[in-house]
């Protein structure tokens, strides 16, 4: 597919074929940055932005974030690839090809349009991203005309040598370069990766601090900034303070003459929004996004989950356009700038933003369905190499305590992949599985065909009062999705008790779970994200990533525990 372009100026990734080298422009960049925050330290940072004349004529300048977007070329299955409407309609959504033709569509309606992705971009297990080093993703991100992409935690785990592969590759000739046939030559990120609060070192990922872009005849500096955790897994790229790192980078643009600015932030607090008109607390009561420098205009959140519209006052007590895009390409999250062209400066009474669903209603871009056709093709040799077995078919089919043997393998698979990690439990979701394990040899594909969702493991520490709040709320799904256990736990359900108290007994490893002891259970992503009906292990305890998928946590199983048997039932009593 065409699309109009942005002039690129300042830390503008080079084409196609060109070779830069990121780690010598990060240096000198970073030493610019220091050399001009100290006679800058009062530059502008008291000047208010109103009032403004009404008058004035101002040009629009149209930004379009997305947010992570995780790899999916194809739209995921289950609630990463929905979105409820106005009408409280959820909806199929997403998918490279629709987001493409979206993203077009967007596109015509501004003369000038910048495009962002806030991180995260990376990651996803559909073989096509997960087998192929994420390169198709990196090319599906040149095509649609990505303008610089943020950093986020699969990025950062992934490793600074994943990330420089996508950005440079090795190769040097056509023929080297093609890796992936039938994938055209990998020539590696036509955009930059922003990112201005990595230090700069040999060890950290290859990113810019900022860019800055022109529209037309104004020029936008975009910052990004994605947060540190302490529960996500270490990794060599080290990140300083987000709003310091903010802003020195601001007083950088300024010294530059760039007033327009717009700020990327990887969040690490995900809401239960999935109306993308709707402003949820959990967005506007982040610390980053109250007290990020004034001088950032609109302010683009990436990895809250679903979708928001706000508008929140900044520490000068300026309105600020604040917009989540939702996750995995369901949602553009669309900010229309307004800009003074004679001072450079955003007239923020006229700014405007909304989030454009991506609908399945649009005509698909036919060539990304091309590009997932293609890098489908090319994954599938490695997607058919057997990772294990199975003795006989697992079937996902519930028994009259509504426990399934193949829920029972996932939690199991869960717990012996991240017992190492400090799990004690596991809990799942039996509607997690779209068909039964089949007997015989088992391969990649063969799996994400079972359990094709991708979700990130989290471990979650909670007591054991907590626990059961847990275990009630998750039991009133008996019989339908919900929960199963690894082995090492039993539960009693008492279906005669009113919904929320049915939950009668636990035990884990024999023992009567004890109120006032902590316990640390293994749980996806789903049932510990508030984004999709809630989760009392999204509101309670605490919460770290796991380092591992739910895909991850089955091959592991498969190779090390095979071949894989349907376990003996028994692990849920429900009473009626």
């Amino acid at each position: 597919m065409t699309h109009k372009g942005s002039g690129r100026e300042v830390n503008s990734a080079a084409s196609h074929t060109s070779i830069w080298r990121p780690s010598l422009v990060i240096a000198a960049v970073a030493a610019l940055i220091f050399s001009l925050v100290t006679p800058l330290a009062s530059a502008r940072s008291g000047e208010p932005s109103w009032p403004w004349d009404p008058a004035v004529e101002t040009q629009s300048v149209r930004i379009l974030g997305i947010g992570e977007f995780s790899g999916a070329l194809s739209r995921p299955v289950g609630f990463q690839g929905a979105l409820r409407d106005g009408s409280g309609n959820v909806r199929p959504a997403g998918g490279g090809a629709h987001l493409a033709a979206t993203v077009s569509k967007l596109r015509a309606q501004s003369d000038d349009a910048l495009l962002l992705a806030t991180g995260d971009s990376i990651g996803g297990t559909a073989p096509e991203a997960a087998l192929l080093g994420d390169r198709p993703t990196v090319e599906f991100f040149n095509r649609i005309g990505v303008d610089g992409a943020g950093v986020g935690r699969r990025e950062l785990q992934k490793g600074a040598e994943h990330v420089r592969a996508l950005v440079k590759p090795s190769c040097t000739t056509e023929k080297d370069c093609r890796v992936d046939p039938p994938l055209p030559p990998f020539r590696g990120a036509a955009f930059p990766f922003l990112a201005s609060n990595v230090i700069p070192s040999y060890e950290s990922a290859p990113t810019f601090p900022f860019a800055i872009h022109r529209a037309g005849d104004i020029r936008v500096g975009v910052v990004a900034v994605t947060l540190p955790s302490t529960s996500a897994p270490e990794t060599t790229t080290r990140l300083s303070d987000p709003l310091r790192a903010v802003d020195a980078t601001v007083e950088t643009l300024q010294f530059l003459g760039v007033e327009a600015i717009v700020g990327m932030v990887q969040s690490n607090t995900v809401h239960g929004n999935l109306d993308p008109g709707d402003c949820p607390d959990e967005l506007t009561q982040l610390d980053l996004v109250k007290r990020l420098n004034p001088a950032v205009d609109a302010l683009i959140v990436g990895a809250s989950g679903g979708p928001a519209t706000c508008r929140v006052l900044d520490s000068e007590n300026n309105e600020r356009v604040v917009v989540a895009p939702a996750s995995h390409g369901r949602s553009i999250a669309v900010v229309d700038l307004a800009v003074d062209p004679s001072t450079g400066d955003v007239v923020r009474p006229r700014t405007s933003a909304f989030n454009q669903t991506v609908n399945l209603d649009i005509a698909p871009d036919a060539d990304t369905e091309e590009l997932v056709r293609r890098a489908g093709a090319a994954a599938a040799p490695e997607a058919r190499k057997s990772l294990g077995s199975a003795t006989e078919t697992i079937t996902r089919d519930m028994d009259s305590n509504g426990e399934s043997p193949l829920a029972d393998v996932i939690a199991d698979g869960q717990l012996h992949a991240a017992r190492g990690r400090g799990a004690q439990l596991a809990i799942s979701n039996p509607d997690s599985l779209r068909t039964d394990l089949p007997r015989g040899p088992l391969d990649y594909a063969t799996l994400h065909t079972v359990q094709p969702y991708g979700d990130r493991l989290y471990l979650v520490t909670v007591t054991g009062e907590e626990l059961r709040g847990a275990f009630d709320h998750f039991a009133d799904d008996i019989g339908e999705n919900g929960p199963a256990v690894s082995s090492n736990v039993r539960y009693t359900v008492d279906a005669r008790r009113p919904e929320g108290s049915r939950v009668t007994e636990i035990l884990v490893d024999g023992e009567p779970v004890d109120p006032g002891r902590r316990y640390t259970v293994v749980v996806n992503e789903f049932l510990s994200s508030p984004e999709f009906d809630g989760s009392p292990l999204a509101e309670r305890g605490e919460r770290r990533e796991a380092g591992l998928t739910d895909i991850d946590a089955l091959i592991r199983y498969v190779s090390e525990e095979g071949p894989l048997r349907a376990p003996d039932l028994g692990r849920v009593r429900v009473i009626r």
